[in-house]
């Protein structure tokens, strides 16, 4: 099994980045005509929320993510630096296939 990874030039940012705060990861999903479409969501907290779980410190930063994404982040996943994002921080998936079968077996719209 590979783990949630942090690419090289992210990892020195990272606590900058960070402030003080934990990175979470969580996802937005929404469900239209039977499809389910969505997105992982990355941001910023000052403490982890009570429903995320601890995945462990990537470059000296708490992060925490929803406990329905830990095995998809734990198959095979980096951490990059992200100017679309309002974190600074894109997650991408080695196997972004299995982002789809993570949306079938998680149907419920999410905001």
């Amino acid at each position: 099994m590979n783990e949630l990874r942090i690419e090289a030039g992210l990892a020195a940012s990272l606590p900058d980045l960070a402030a003080g705060r934990t990175l979470v990861i969580d996802h937005f999903a929404s469900r239209r005509c039977g499809a389910t479409i969505g997105d992982l969501r990355v941001s910023w907290a000052g403490a982890t929320p009570a429903e995320l779980v601890d995945i462990g410190p990537l470059a000296g930063v708490p992060t925490a993510a929803e406990p329905a994404l830990v095995d998809l982040l734990a198959s095979g996943a980096t951490l990059r630096r992200s100017r679309a994002s309002r974190a600074g921080v894109r997650v991408d998936l080695d196997l972004p296939e299995r982002w789809l079968d993570f949306l079938d077996e998680h149907p419920a719209s999410r905001r």
